[in-house]
């Protein structure tokens, strides 16, 4: 039987320009001959050969710029190949990015048989097709607006739903996945399954190892246009991740220098290894249920008498899922004059499946906000799916048994005061990011942002909501002495939005938010006589839920959107 999908010989090239005819005279200049633009070349693809057999799900993967999206735009015929032959076998339908394939001025309906005319497919045919498709989508409320209107969530439902209902024999799909909320990305996992179960062809660019692995019966890596492994997914995924961890740390290695030693430069972290538990291999893939065992080596130019060194865990959207330091066990460490290892066994996970960034830090036991040294997201770790039944977030030991209840026995609860436990409020830190003079809500500006604080979202601008109470830490150097808080409250009719503003548990401002357009709230601050990092915290009286006002599905209890925060 012949191939779904070959690629023979291809090499796509593109050309930068590096100087662009920004004016009409520029323009005609540049059209003339009088005036030189220069253009490089880049080679997206470069000899690239591949098979992908009818009913077979190839993963591909590799790093930003790779050429992942290239390929699946030359089997979608967006664009043509420099050089080599693409040969596709069925209807194509591709994925590929937010909107492709909508006309922003037609209603999501119109849009519907639009995609329908492009696959060749009869109005009749679409027209039994349609509820369906708007039903998987879950946009009945919305099928007659214009998509420019549509959120990004919504683009891709519609997208997605088209997609699995005309039944394609080949599937593209290239990250949009990422946009969707959790509960609709798993229904969408579920259709491709299906899809996969009637022996359709797939190809999957994703940066998740995790789903790739999951989902893909084998896997491409490509790096700078180059086919650089093809096979087993466990296989090619490892290699991927070791040379990946390889780079960073290279990467991490040279940036080093000019990474801030928040307090000096007695100490430093200078490298760090996972390994399994078990196997003693080293490893940044694993299971619920698995041990991590992390070598750290420090150096040191001078004997130090109070150092503790530690880690956070942080899940993909920011979430801290775990610190820990040599202070939970150990106390207080010395460290002699040159190098040092610290050693530390994280386990069994109790992690879902996803990605984890593990930042590690060293700083003085009676001094948590001026480390030695901060090395912010120093290794990535992969956990994959439980087996069994369990799902969510965490993944925690259970046991069940079944007993005899008797008829005296009967189950109440008790009716006497439940006695909290006593809880310890730690000064805040230690940070794993060098103080921002800006939080932009962005993902490096997560280290920085404490509870009450929703993913970024890419509207533009990058906006993070609040819930109806959040926490960030931000510093004051001195001679700056505003606060100034960059947000709005969308999508709430004229109602006002509400709320105050504390900084070190003192109440010092209210705020009014009146709609789409982004305000500024700027607060004073007492002056400082050296840098000083301060806990705001951002109170907003009435949430937000989406859903519960007709606006989507949503049922975040959302606060204010916030742009960016800021000390002048």
């Amino acid at each position: 039987m012949p191939a779904a999908i070959e690629l023979r010989g291809i090499r796509k090239r593109f050309r930068i320009r590096h100087e662009a005819a920004r004016t009409w005279q520029g323009m005609a200049l540049a059209l003339l001959g009088r005036r030189r633009i220069e253009h490089e070349e880049f080679w997206a693809l470069d000899g690239v050969d591949l098979q992908v057999e009818e009913g077979e799900t190839l993963g591909i993967i590799g790093p930003n710029g790779s050429g992942k999206t290239t390929i699946l735009k030359l089997l979608a015929r967006t664009i043509e190949p420099t050089a080599g032959a693409v040969q596709t076998r069925g209807k194509v339908f591709g994925l590929l990015e937010l909107g492709a394939g909508m006309h922003p001025d037609l209603t999501g309906r119109e849009n519907i048989f639009l995609n329908g005319s492009f696959l060749g497919i009869e109005r009749n045919e679409m027209r039994q097709l349609y509820d369906r498709i708007v039903a998987f989508a879950e946009l009945e409320r919305f099928i007659d607006t214009p998509v420019r209107h549509y959120s990004s969530g919504m683009f891709m439902r519609l997208g997605f739903s088209i997609a699995i209902n005309v039944d394609p024999d080949i599937l593209l799909i290239d990250e949009v996945l990422a946009v969707g909320d959790a509960r609709f990305t798993t229904k969408c996992y579920e259709a491709l399954a299906e899809i996969k179960a009637r022996s359709r062809t797939l190809v999957f660019v994703s940066h998740d190892p995790i789903q790739v692995r999951r989902f893909c019966d084998r896997v491409l890596w490509i790096d700078r246009g180059q086919i650089q492994a093809l096979g087993d997914p466990r296989d090619v995924i490892q290699q991927y991740l070791q040379y990946m961890r390889g780079a960073a740390a290279a990467v991490s290695t040279e940036g080093s220098e000019s990474m801030p030693n928040l307090g000096g430069d007695k100490l430093r972290i200078q490298a760090v290894v996972a390994t399994d538990g078990v196997t003693g291999t080293e490893s940044y893939a694993y299971l619920p249920g698995g041990v991590v065992h992390l070598q750290m080596e420090l150096e040191s130019d001078a004997y130090l008498d109070d150092v503790v060194v530690g880690c956070a865990v942080r899940r993909s959207d920011g979430l801290l899922m775990h610190e820990t330091s040599t202070a939970a066990t150990l106390g207080p460490i010395g460290v002699h004059p040159g190098r040092a290892r610290v050693e530390c066994s994280l386990g069994p996970l109790p992690l879902g499946p996803g990605s984890y960034q593990l930042s590690l830090g060293a700083w003085p036991a009676d001094d948590r906000l001026h480390p030695y040294h901060l090395w912010p997201d120093a290794i990535t770790l992969f956990v994959g799916k439980a087996t069994g039944s369990q799902r969510g977030v965490a993944v925690v030991p259970s046991q069940w048994r079944v007993a005899v209840a008797t008829s005296t026995d009967e189950l109440r609860s008790s009716t006497a005061p439940i006695a909290q436990p006593d809880m310890l409020s730690e000064p805040a830190g230690p940070f794993w990011t060098s103080p921002p003079e800006k939080l932009a809500m962005g993902a490096p500006d997560a280290e920085w942002l404490g509870e009450g604080w929703f993913p970024a979202e890419n509207w533009p601008p990058r906006v993070r909501w609040t819930s109806e109470r959040c926490v960030a830490y931000l510093r004051q150097d001195v001679g700056h002495g505003a606060l100034i808080l960059s947000a709005c409250r969308p999508l709430h009719g004229r109602a006002q939005a509400q709320g105050r503003v504390s900084v070190d548990g003192h109440h010092i401002a209210t705020f009014r938010l009146h709609g789409m357009d982004f305000e500024d709230i700027v607060v004073p601050l007492d002056p400082v006589t050296a840098p000083t990092t301060h806990e705001l915290v951002i109170e907003v009286d009435d949430a937000l839920v989406p859903a519960e006002v007709g606006l989507d599905s949503d049922t975040r209890p959302l606060g204010i959107a916030v742009r960016s925060i800021r000390v002048e």
